[in-house]
């Protein structure tokens, strides 16, 4: 379920912010203060002036041809192309505007005037990259401007920088809060952040506001979701007419915060309510049946994602939720049924093809797993989960060459998962890593990194804790694998190894007593590590009721 917001119709025209905001930055005087000027120089200043204030008038024509007299008398100056330029984007020539734009900069690359107006036009051209790598330079002369801050916040969250959509929609605060649907992008920008509970408390103000539509309204009660504030989503929500957006929106909308926050009687009762009137869709099924798990009726959840199925054969969630229950019964050839059911109607979803894979893997069936995998990582080349399966395919068959590409190509993708970089790291252990090996210092960067991405994981403080004991560093090492045991005092591996340190650090007393807790690390414990991560991988592809909305 998605809804569409309108936008503010004055985010795609010039005027307002040329006429208010640029005017004046353009202004600079072509002397110095305090310079003597020639009576050249005389002229093409009063050119200059004049062609400034018949833009302050909106004379737009004489402007222009001030600006025109500008450049024949000093063609060497970007001011009178960016003014030209200026002039006649104001009349609505945009096509014209733009070579002399590119006039001014070609004379001056540094003229930042020139590039902001460029910038501005190659947005509203659908020109968005451009416009974006034009502003981004301009932004650094000009951190307080609103319409480049404004047109750069859109940007980074079309592109999903929400950490940078937030800062720049920051520094047009002025203007955001002028419009509904900017703060819409600039709050749903906060939650994808990380920042949910501001962004909740902004949405709770935004939603007491008498000027939103019906849809602005709703999507405020959508993203009060997303930032957790349950309560104040089902208020906002139930406030809504029946019909906003429409029947099935709304009334799914209050069983999804009811789920999310715990109340899955009145999630159940609410879909069903949904169900006997006639409106369902696929979503529908995936939530009740989920609920239905969650209120501890198995045999009613399996049923809703089979109705889900039946219903609505290209639905991928309910094929997903359900092979994950027959998973967790260990019926593997049911879950494959299904998911092999679900690829014949949806043969291009990644999901299904790495939930498969993991089934294949939970079996045994690592050839094919791995064929499964690789159609995963096909089909979505920007997620870490179809890599992370592959790659632990690949360590399951002793392929610790191959395993340590697949991870290390999903890193150089830029894919940011601290578990990747830990697989990376184990596969180089297990390729026999020794402080002398050239691996060595890759290992170690790609641990560091991982404890940047991921700083509450355990096990890359491990890995840099063995790390460190090869090259001797023994207090460094006792205090990663200290940490590592604090976040996770149940893992044996982590005990075992902290037991080691001791040791040799001649911490003879406080070794012993780990090494009561544990004799050693098992192999399974790796294994069922692995399969672990495997598990989390498909509850994460089939638990996405807000994210995907």
């Amino acid at each position: 379920m998605h809804v569409a917001l309108p936008f503010d119709s004055s985010r795609l025209k010039l005027r307002s912010a040329f006429a208010a905001l640029l005017l004046a930055t353009i202004a600079a005087p072509l002397l110095g203060a305090g310079q003597a000027a020639d009576p050249p120089e005389q002229r093409e200043a009063g050119l200059y002036e004049d062609g400034m204030r018949l833009l302050h008038e909106k004379n737009y024509a004489q402007a222009l041809e001030r600006f025109q007299a500008l450049e024949r008398a000093a063609p060497n100056l970007p001011q009178g192309y960016t003014g030209e330029g200026i002039a006649l984007a104001l009349t609505g020539r945009m096509d014209d505007a733009i070579p002399a734009l590119r006039k001014a900069l070609a004379i001056d690359p540094s003229y930042w005037i020139a590039e902001r107006e460029l910038g501005i036009l190659d947005w509203q051209k659908g020109r968005r990259a451009e416009a974006a790598k034009e502003l981004t330079g301009v932004v650094k002369f000009a951190p307080g401007d609103i319409s480049v801050n404004t047109i750069l916040g859109e940007y980074n969250f079309e592109e999903r920088n929400y950490s940078e959509a937030v800062r720049f929609f920051s520094a047009a605060q002025a203007r955001v809060e002028l419009s509904v649907p900017l703060s819409l992008l600039y709050f749903e920008a906060m939650i994808k952040s990380g920042q949910s509970q501001q962004a909740a408390e902004e949405l709770g103000r935004l939603a007491a506001a008498p000027s939103l539509d019906p849809q602005q309204r709703f999507r405020t009660a959508w993203l009060l979701g997303e930032a957790g504030a349950y309560s104040k989503a089902i208020e906002v929500f139930t406030a809504l007419p029946p019909d906003v957006p429409d029947a099935f929106d709304r009334g799914y909308g209050i069983a999804l915060a009811y789920y999310e926050e715990g109340k899955y009687a009145d999630c159940i009762q609410g879909l069903l309510a949904l169900k006997q009137r006639g409106i369902a869709r696929a979503e529908l099924f995936s939530l009740l049946g989920s609920a239905q798990e969650r209120s501890g009726h198995p045999a009613q959840a399996k049923e809703a994602f089979q109705e889900g199925i039946q219903d609505f054969p290209k639905g991928e969630d309910n094929y997903l939720n359900r092979a994950i229950l027959a998973v967790r019964d260990q019926e593997y050839p049911a879950a494959t049924d299904l998911l092999t059911a679900g690829l014949q109607q949806l043969p291009g979803n990644y999901k299904l093809s790495l939930t498969r894979g993991v089934v294949y893997t939970l079996q045994g069936n690592l050839h094919k797993a791995q064929a499964d995998y690789e159609k995963a990582v096909s089909l979505a080349p920007d997620e870490a989960s179809v890599y992370l399966g592959l790659g632990i395919c690949l360590m399951d068959q002793n392929q610790y060459p191959a395993a340590a590409d697949t991870f290390r190509s999903a890193i150089q993708k830029g894919l940011a998962d601290a578990k990747l970089n830990y697989f990376l790291v184990d596969t180089l252990f297990r390729q026999g890593l020794t402080a002398s090996s050239p691996l060595y210092q890759e290992a170690l960067r790609t641990v560091d990194a991982a404890i940047q991405l991921s700083p509450d994981y355990p096990y890359t403080y491990l890995q840099r804790g063995k790390l460190l004991l090869m090259t001797h560093h023994l207090q460094e090492a006792i205090g990663d694998l200290e940490h590592a045991r604090k976040l996770d005092p149940d893992s044996t591996t982590v005990a075992y190894q902290l037991a080691t340190a001791y040791r040799t650090a001649g911490r003879t007393a406080e070794a012993d007593k780990l090494f009561a807790q544990v004799a050693h690390a098992t192999a399974l414990q790796d294994a069922e590590f692995r399969q672990s991560t495997l598990m989390r991988v498909v509850g994460a592809v089939s638990d996405a009721h807000y994210s995907e909305k």
